[in-house]
Order: structure tokens, then sequence, then C-alpha cells
């Protein structure tokens, strides 16, 4: 299986952090994570990795309407400087004609979590240029299934706003570059309901997204990610939110998977893209269901019987400890088997 990797995860390394209370809060989203990952899988001669490729910016750029303040921004600092949104003037706001304002991020961002960097920008867009990549193997038809290794994750960036550690919608960036060739069935696995992913496509009958996440009467992003939230407009239908209680175990979590696979019988898309979390391991810090690293592998052989051409997109798990086992295990579910004509 092809991995596609890039070059510059460490330079977007934020140092970010805040007490409240006893609790120290700080970002989890470190450049360490992708090395546990890429040893992990360097442990197998199954995957290859592969460079990202270069793409043309408006790849990006036209479904992302803060992509130029964050190119301006991040260019405006140097590589140590962070900088945050201090004002959030809410939906009705009058929007300046100019971006190069770096306070002003309030405008496009969606929390305090999420600040710009001086490589900020590059990273970002290489994560989503990983996506394209991997979208790019799937269409020439040599890959089955393509994992990108993507950071920054992307499934909290939406069409209006970014946050949640997220710059630009991996995803939607991929599922934009497949749409040309077919439809595209979006399964989000991450602990957290990918709710800029549902809002880029709620209105689109050519897109099915889904995502299994905590409920968001509990767990961020507490405004999306309801059952009842099914698309609006041509989208109505082609939306399924599974949220599940912070108790799930493995076989809990399992009959939500095939609750999505029984509508896929429906949907039959052409492609499948998974914006792959691991925070949903028993042991990670900002999550609370109790799978366990085995159970990854269980969930992917599920997915892999559709038998779609498969993008698999990194997005959250923040134990270091497991997070590159899981990932192995999750990807082995959708290799070949042994002495199989696909393995040699």
């Amino acid at each position: 299986m092809k991995v596609i990797v890039k070059y510059n995860d460490s330079q977007h390394n934020p140092r970010w952090k805040y007490e409240l209370g006893q609790n120290v809060h700080e970002v989890k989203d470190t450049p360490f994570r992708v090395n546990t990952i890429k040893e992990a899988l360097k442990k197998d001669g199954r995957f290859t990795f592969q460079r990202a490729r270069r793409f043309p910016e408006w790849h990006i750029s036209r479904i992302h309407p803060y992509h130029d303040y964050i190119k301006l921004t991040s260019a405006s600092l140097t590589d140590n400087e962070e900088i945050y949104p201090e004002l959030f003037p809410g939906e009705g706001a009058h929007l300046p004609k100019r971006v190069d304002r770096p306070l002003w991020g309030g405008l496009w961002c969606a929390d305090a979590v999420t600040p710009i960097m001086g490589k900020t920008y590059q990273v970002a867009r290489a994560s989503a240029e990983t996506a394209l990549t991997g979208a790019d193997f799937l269409i020439r038809g040599d890959d089955r299934a393509v994992y990108a290794l993507c950071r920054p994750s992307g499934h909290h960036a939406g069409p209006r706003n970014f946050g949640g550690y997220c710059y630009f919608n991996n995803v939607a960036t991929a599922t934009e570059y497949l749409l040309p060739h077919g439809t595209v069935a979006i399964l989000d696995t991450d602990y957290h309901h990918g709710n800029g992913t549902q809002e880029f496509f709620q209105e689109q009958k050519h897109v099915f997204t889904a995502s299994i996440h905590g409920d968001p009467i509990f767990e961020y992003p507490y405004f999306w990610g309801y059952a009842e939230e099914t698309g609006t407009g041509q989208g109505e239908g082609s939306n399924l939110n599974i949220p599940l209680p912070c108790t799930t175990n493995a076989e809990e979590y399992l009959a939500a998977v095939e609750s999505f696979c029984v509508r896929m019988e429906e949907f039959r898309p052409d492609f499948l893209i998974i914006a792959a979390g691991f925070d949903a391991h028993m042991t990670d810090p900002i999550g609370a269901f109790r799978l366990e690293t085995a159970d990854f592998r269980r969930i992917a052989e599920r997915l892999a019987a559709l038998d779609l051409p498969t993008l698999i997109c990194q997005e959250g798990g923040y134990n270091t400890a497991v997070l590159g086992e899981c990932v192995r295990g999750f990807l082995e579910g959708f290799l070949p088997p042994p002495g199989s004509d696909q393995a040699n």
C-alpha cells in the first residue's frame, strides 16, 4: 500500500498552553504523531512511502474562503511566532476587503486554539496536497487503497471557517478532486464529529457524508453532529450522523460501521474516503470510547469488504504510545490476504 507523506511536519509545532483550575491544556497535535506512525509502518515492507506532489494552489483556495488570510498571516510571521484571534465578531459582521490583519482571524477561525505560525500555511497546504496525491493515485486505477498521512488534520475546517487544529479540509479538497470521476462517500471515524466536512457537502447529492463520533451533547464540537442532521436541499438524506455514548465499546462501534455499510448498498459510490481518526482508542487523552488497538483492524476489514477505491486520510489520535500500531492495524485491514493474487 502506498503511504503518502510530506516533508515539513516539524515546521508547524505550536506551543499553546493554558491552565484552567488544576488542569493544564495544550495543543495535542504535535509533529511527533507523524513520526510514530512512520516508524510503525516502516516495520512492514508492504507499505511503500511516496512523497506528496505539488498541486496548483487553486485546488485549495477555491473552496476555502480564508485561504488568503492564512497564507498572508503566515508569511508575516517568524517561524516561532504564534497568532491567535482576539475577536470573534459573529454572524452578520461586515467583512473587510483586506485580509492581511493577523488579529482579525476571528472572522475566519472558530476557536482560540488553532494558531497560525510562520510555516503554518506551507504545512497545511502540503497536508491537503498529501490527500490530493492519494486521490490522484485512485483515479489512475493502479491502487485500490491509499493512505495519506495528513497533518494538520482537516475535518473541522469548513467552507466558512477553520479551527480545531484544522486549517484546510484535506478530505473535502480530495473529494472535489475526485467528483469529476464519480460519486464519493466519506466516513469520518474520528472521535470528534467532522463538522467541517459535513458543512461542505450537506447540500450535495453526489457526496454521502457520515460520521461516527462522541455524542455532541457532551463532546466537541457540541453544535454539530446530531442524528437529525441528514442533509439539506438536494443533499437531503445524504448525511448520516451516528453519535455514540462515551462508554462505547468495539461491538457497539462496529454496529455503527455496519449501519454505514448498509447505506452504501443504496448510495453505491464510486470512491470511498475515510477520515481516519484514532482518538477513539480507550487510552486517548481527549477521547472517551473503549476501543482497543486490535479493534481498528476489525473496523477496517468491514470497510474494505465494500470493495471500493479507498483513500484513507489521517485525522486525530493523540496517544503516541499506541497511535502507530492503531494506524498499522487499520491499514492492514485493507491489505490483500497473504497468498492472494493481489498480494503478489
